[in-house]
């Protein structure tokens, strides 16, 4: 699988970028005639037969091009962890399970407050091309917790404060998850989400570490997306 957003539905022949031109003719060992197949990342899926196996420049004739209605939305804005390694697993594998957008949002108790939006857009995209999903998830930078809660009303909170009621993930709200922060979300935070329209939720009785709840939680949304 190979990736290029610049593609139209229209396109006859395909220039793959340097970086994907090297992965195909050097690493895989394509040649001239041989067959690949190309994303845009936006529902379509080309094949193509290469017309010139350049290691830097390759270029491909369209031979077929499908088109995927997008059929699931399920929207997971979590807290960043401070180690990126934690965070970039989360986008890699909640990628492979169909997340369609993640958003980051920074609470009081956040550890970190910006990311490395470039090399989480690379992250996604390689899992996007493995797991052969045709469309690479929104990729929001950091928002504040308020903002985001103006922007997207209404979803899910998984929060820790077992003196407040909680119920069981279902399809009445929209397939949004908050997930906050190791230290959670302040009293203050979890009264503000319940006013935005979130309903709080429990994923279990282990306390789970954020990208591993950010996890569950795509599991759970995506299945109730499935069964939708």
């Amino acid at each position: 699988m190979f990736y290029d957003s610049r593609l139209l539905p229209s396109a006859e022949y395909i220039v793959l970028s340097e970086e994907e031109s090297s992965h195909c003719i050097r690493v895989l060992r394509k040649q001239k005639g041989d067959e690949i197949q190309v994303l845009d990342g936006k529902g379509g899926l080309f094949t193509a037969a290469i017309l010139d196996a350049h290691p830097k420049k390759c270029t491909a004739k369209v031979l077929n091009y499908c088109f995927e209605e997008p059929t699931i939305s399920v929207h997971l804005a979590v807290a960043p962890v401070k180690n990126m390694d934690r965070i970039e697993w989360l986008i890699e594998k909640g990628t492979e399970l169909g997340c369609t957008r993640f958003t980051f949002i920074i609470t009081k108790r956040s550890e970190r407050t910006k990311v490395n939006m470039e090399r989480i857009y690379k992250i996604a995209i390689s899992a996007m091309k493995q797991s052969k999903r045709v469309y690479l998830p929104i990729l929001d930078p950091p928002f504040t917790l308020s903002d985001f809660l103006t922007k997207h009303p209404g979803g899910w909170v998984a929060h820790c404060d077992n003196t407040l009621p909680r119920d069981q993930v279902d399809a009445d709200a929209p397939l949004r998850m908050l997930i906050g922060p190791e230290g959670d979300f302040t009293p203050d935070e979890v009264k503000a989400t319940l006013k935005a329209g979130y309903r709080p939720v429990t994923l279990g009785g282990a306390r789970l570490r954020t990208e591993t709840a950010a996890l569950k939680s795509i599991i759970i949304l995506e299945g109730l997306a499935g069964c939708g």
